[in-house]
Protein backbone atom coordinates (compact mmCIF):
# COMPACT_ATOMS: atom_id res chain seq x y z
CA UNK A 1 0.00 0.00 0.00
CA UNK A 2 1.44 3.36 -1.04
CA UNK A 3 2.03 5.94 1.69
CA UNK A 4 -0.35 8.48 0.11
CA UNK A 5 -3.11 5.86 -0.03
CA UNK A 6 -2.42 4.89 3.58
CA UNK A 7 -2.72 8.51 4.76
CA UNK A 8 -5.97 8.88 2.82
CA UNK A 9 -7.26 5.73 4.53
CA UNK A 10 -6.29 7.13 7.95
CA UNK A 11 -8.08 10.43 7.22
CA UNK A 12 -11.19 8.53 6.09
CA UNK A 13 -11.09 6.22 9.11
CA UNK A 14 -10.74 9.11 11.59
CA UNK A 15 -13.49 11.15 9.96
CA UNK A 16 -15.94 8.26 9.98
CA UNK A 17 -15.13 6.58 13.31
CA UNK A 18 -14.69 9.67 15.51
CA UNK A 19 -18.26 10.81 14.79
CA UNK A 20 -21.21 9.85 17.01
CA UNK A 21 -22.32 6.33 16.28
CA UNK A 22 -23.54 3.33 18.28
CA UNK A 23 -20.07 2.47 19.65
CA UNK A 24 -19.11 5.99 20.71
CA UNK A 25 -22.51 6.88 22.16
CA UNK A 26 -22.66 3.59 24.06
CA UNK A 27 -19.19 4.15 25.53
CA UNK A 28 -19.96 7.75 26.47
CA UNK A 29 -23.11 6.59 28.22
CA UNK A 30 -21.55 3.56 29.94
CA UNK A 31 -18.43 5.27 31.24
CA UNK A 32 -20.61 8.19 32.32
CA UNK A 33 -22.42 5.85 34.67
CA UNK A 34 -19.84 3.23 35.64
CA UNK A 35 -16.49 4.92 35.09
CA UNK A 36 -13.72 4.09 32.63
CA UNK A 37 -12.22 1.04 34.36
CA UNK A 38 -15.49 -0.89 34.71
CA UNK A 39 -16.17 -0.43 30.99
CA UNK A 40 -12.85 -1.87 29.79
CA UNK A 41 -14.39 -5.29 29.00
CA UNK A 42 -17.05 -3.56 26.86
CA UNK A 43 -14.33 -1.56 25.06
CA UNK A 44 -12.26 -4.69 24.45
CA UNK A 45 -15.36 -6.38 23.02
CA UNK A 46 -15.97 -3.44 20.69
CA UNK A 47 -12.35 -3.46 19.51
CA UNK A 48 -12.20 -7.23 19.04
CA UNK A 49 -15.48 -7.21 17.14
CA UNK A 50 -14.37 -4.24 15.05
CA UNK A 51 -11.09 -5.74 13.89
CA UNK A 52 -12.91 -9.02 13.18
CA UNK A 53 -15.48 -7.22 11.03
CA UNK A 54 -12.75 -5.26 9.22
CA UNK A 55 -10.87 -8.50 8.47
CA UNK A 56 -14.07 -10.09 7.18
CA UNK A 57 -14.73 -7.02 5.02
CA UNK A 58 -11.19 -7.15 3.68
CA UNK A 59 -10.90 -10.85 2.95
CA UNK A 60 -14.48 -11.30 1.72
CA UNK A 61 -15.11 -7.96 0.04
CA UNK A 62 -15.73 -9.26 -3.47
CA UNK A 63 -18.15 -11.92 -2.18
CA UNK A 64 -19.91 -9.53 0.23
CA UNK A 65 -20.14 -6.92 -2.51
CA UNK A 66 -22.32 -9.22 -4.57
CA UNK A 67 -24.48 -10.05 -1.54
CA UNK A 68 -24.92 -6.52 -0.15
CA UNK A 69 -28.21 -5.80 -1.97
CA UNK A 70 -29.60 -9.05 -0.53
CA UNK A 71 -28.31 -8.90 3.06
CA UNK A 72 -28.37 -5.15 3.64
CA UNK A 73 -32.14 -4.92 4.14
CA UNK A 74 -32.06 -7.70 6.76
CA UNK A 75 -28.85 -6.52 8.45
CA UNK A 76 -30.33 -3.05 8.72
CA UNK A 77 -33.35 -4.23 10.71
CA UNK A 78 -31.40 -6.61 12.94
CA UNK A 79 -28.82 -3.92 13.70
CA UNK A 80 -31.50 -1.30 14.29
CA UNK A 81 -33.36 -3.64 16.67
CA UNK A 82 -30.21 -4.26 18.74
CA UNK A 83 -29.40 -0.55 18.94
CA UNK A 84 -33.03 0.15 19.92
CA UNK A 85 -32.60 -2.36 22.76
CA UNK A 86 -29.39 -0.56 23.85
CA UNK A 87 -31.28 2.75 23.74
CA UNK A 88 -34.10 1.29 25.84
CA UNK A 89 -31.61 -0.07 28.41
CA UNK A 90 -29.94 3.36 28.54
CA UNK A 91 -33.27 5.17 28.94
CA UNK A 92 -34.46 2.92 31.78
CA UNK A 93 -31.12 2.67 33.60
CA UNK A 94 -31.22 3.85 37.24
CA UNK A 95 -28.72 6.24 38.80
CA UNK A 96 -25.27 4.90 39.59
CA UNK A 97 -25.39 3.13 42.93
CA UNK A 98 -23.27 4.29 45.82
CA UNK A 99 -22.46 0.61 46.37
CA UNK A 100 -20.49 -0.04 43.18
CA UNK A 101 -19.79 -3.62 44.20
CA UNK A 102 -23.42 -4.67 43.65
CA UNK A 103 -23.63 -7.53 41.16
CA UNK A 104 -26.69 -6.00 39.48
CA UNK A 105 -24.91 -2.69 38.93
CA UNK A 106 -22.55 -3.69 36.12
CA UNK A 107 -21.99 -2.24 32.66
CA UNK A 108 -22.45 -4.16 29.43
CA UNK A 109 -19.88 -6.90 28.93
CA UNK A 110 -17.31 -7.95 26.34
CA UNK A 111 -19.86 -10.03 24.42
CA UNK A 112 -22.22 -7.04 24.08
CA UNK A 113 -19.51 -4.89 22.53
CA UNK A 114 -18.35 -7.72 20.27
CA UNK A 115 -21.83 -8.57 18.98
CA UNK A 116 -22.68 -4.91 18.41
CA UNK A 117 -20.05 -4.78 15.64
CA UNK A 118 -21.79 -7.52 13.65
CA UNK A 119 -25.14 -5.75 14.00
CA UNK A 120 -23.72 -2.27 13.36
CA UNK A 121 -24.53 -1.65 9.69
CA UNK A 122 -22.55 1.61 9.78
CA UNK A 123 -19.31 -0.24 10.58
CA UNK A 124 -19.96 -2.91 7.95
CA UNK A 125 -20.68 -0.34 5.24
CA UNK A 126 -17.69 1.83 6.24
CA UNK A 127 -15.41 -1.20 6.09
CA UNK A 128 -16.62 -2.29 2.66
CA UNK A 129 -16.48 1.26 1.29
CA UNK A 130 -12.97 1.83 2.68
CA UNK A 131 -11.66 -1.50 1.39
CA UNK A 132 -13.12 -0.96 -2.07
CA UNK A 133 -11.73 2.60 -2.20
CA UNK A 134 -8.29 2.26 -0.62
CA UNK A 135 -7.19 -1.38 -1.04
CA UNK A 136 -9.04 -3.14 -3.87
CA UNK A 137 -7.83 -0.81 -6.67
CA UNK A 138 -4.21 -1.62 -5.73
CA UNK A 139 -4.58 -5.40 -5.41
CA UNK A 140 -5.79 -7.74 -2.71
CA UNK A 141 -2.51 -8.81 -1.09
CA UNK A 142 -2.84 -10.17 2.43
CA UNK A 143 -0.45 -7.57 3.97
CA UNK A 144 -2.52 -4.71 2.51
CA UNK A 145 -5.70 -6.25 3.93
CA UNK A 146 -4.08 -6.61 7.36
CA UNK A 147 -2.87 -2.98 7.25
CA UNK A 148 -6.40 -1.92 6.28
CA UNK A 149 -8.04 -3.81 9.17
CA UNK A 150 -5.45 -2.61 11.71
CA UNK A 151 -5.75 1.01 10.53
CA UNK A 152 -9.55 1.06 10.68
CA UNK A 153 -9.55 -0.61 14.11
CA UNK A 154 -6.83 1.68 15.52
CA UNK A 155 -8.61 4.84 14.38
CA UNK A 156 -11.93 3.60 15.74
CA UNK A 157 -10.31 2.60 19.04
CA UNK A 158 -8.82 6.09 19.37
CA UNK A 159 -12.24 7.64 18.81
CA UNK A 160 -13.76 5.20 21.31
CA UNK A 161 -11.16 6.17 23.93
CA UNK A 162 -11.94 9.86 23.46
CA UNK A 163 -15.68 9.30 23.90
CA UNK A 164 -15.16 6.89 26.83
CA UNK A 165 -12.82 9.35 28.58
CA UNK A 166 -15.38 12.13 28.14
CA UNK A 167 -18.01 9.87 29.70
CA UNK A 168 -15.84 9.00 32.70
CA UNK A 169 -15.07 12.68 33.31
CA UNK A 170 -18.81 13.30 33.42
CA UNK A 171 -19.37 10.66 36.14
CA UNK A 172 -19.90 13.19 39.01
CA UNK A 173 -22.29 15.19 36.84
CA UNK A 174 -24.08 12.00 35.81
CA UNK A 175 -24.84 10.99 39.39
CA UNK A 176 -26.70 14.29 39.89
CA UNK A 177 -28.44 14.51 36.52
CA UNK A 178 -28.68 10.88 35.40
CA UNK A 179 -32.26 11.10 34.07
CA UNK A 180 -31.42 13.91 31.62
CA UNK A 181 -28.18 12.20 30.62
CA UNK A 182 -29.93 8.86 30.01
CA UNK A 183 -32.62 10.52 27.88
CA UNK A 184 -30.03 12.36 25.77
CA UNK A 185 -27.89 9.23 25.26
CA UNK A 186 -30.97 7.12 24.44
CA UNK A 187 -32.12 9.74 21.93
CA UNK A 188 -28.68 9.65 20.29
CA UNK A 189 -28.92 5.87 19.99
CA UNK A 190 -32.45 6.21 18.56
CA UNK A 191 -31.02 8.77 16.11
CA UNK A 192 -28.46 6.13 15.04
CA UNK A 193 -31.38 3.77 14.37
CA UNK A 194 -33.07 6.44 12.25
CA UNK A 195 -29.86 6.93 10.26
CA UNK A 196 -29.56 3.17 9.70
CA UNK A 197 -33.15 2.68 8.59
CA UNK A 198 -34.01 5.87 6.72
CA UNK A 199 -30.84 7.55 5.44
Amino acid sequence: MELSVFFSLVAYACATTFSPGPNNVLLLSSTGQYGFKKCLPLMRGIWTGLITVMLICGFCCAFLGSLIPTIEKYARFVGAAYILWLGYKTLTRPAASADSSKEADVPLRFVNGFLLQFLNVKILMLGIAAYCSFVLPYGTAVPATLVFAATMAACAATGNLIWATAGSLLLPVYSRHYRIFNVVMALLLFWCVYKILFV
